[in-house]
């Protein structure tokens, strides 16, 4: 298993990556060092088969949640030219978050109101950190948007945790 202190750091750098990338006309940075962050997840991960499909789900997932709320006008990335898809960046930081689930976050696992919370407080502080640094702006406020994600990431949260134990729980033995 991946030690929980490296994974958080590994995946608080792609992060910032990102979001620095974004913000300097530069996304491919952050795609760039989360893929090469999670090439090395994978790579000391028992579990491969299992946290790639995850990892992937997640990916797919989070893009069509960010480029719903995009699309929504709730904020508005920075130097974004599609009007109808997130950008690769934040997919990059959907899936590198996955990668956290079942190792610096695996003391959530099965506590569903405490991840509740959890979402509710740190999905928007993370948006908020973007709009300070400059990737995204919030549009309607920051106060309405911020409680929309709060609301959003307070149910998003305990379901990728759900999704994760599914996942693990429908793989072979041997793959473990």
């Amino acid at each position: 298993m991946v030690h929980p202190f490296i994974n958080i750091a590994s995946f608080y750098l792609g992060w910032f990556a990102c979001i620095l990338g974004a913000t300097h006309s530069m996304p491919w940075l952050g795609v760039l060092v989360m893929a090469t962050l999670l090439a090395l997840h994978l790579f000391f991960t028992t579990n491969r088969t299992q946290e790639l499909r995850f990892i992937l789900v997640t990916g797919l997932l989070g893009t069509s949640l960010d480029s719903l709320l995009m699309l929504s006008g709730l904020y508005t990335f920075t130097n974004h030219t599609l009007s109808w898809l997130c950008p690769g960046w934040m997919t990059a930081l959907w899936m590198g978050f996955a990668s956290t689930f079942n190792h610096s976050m695996r003391w959530l696992h099965g506590r569903y109101r405490l991840a509740c919370l959890f979402g509710a407080m740190g999905g928007p502080l993370s948006y908020y950190a973007g709009v300070r640094l400059g990737a995204l702006s919030f549009v309607p406020s920051t106060g309405v948007t911020l409680m929309i994600l709060a609301a959003v990431w307070s149910l998003v949260v305990p379901g990728l945790l759900w999704l994760a134990h599914a996942m693990s729980s429908q793989v072979n033995p041997e793959e473990r």
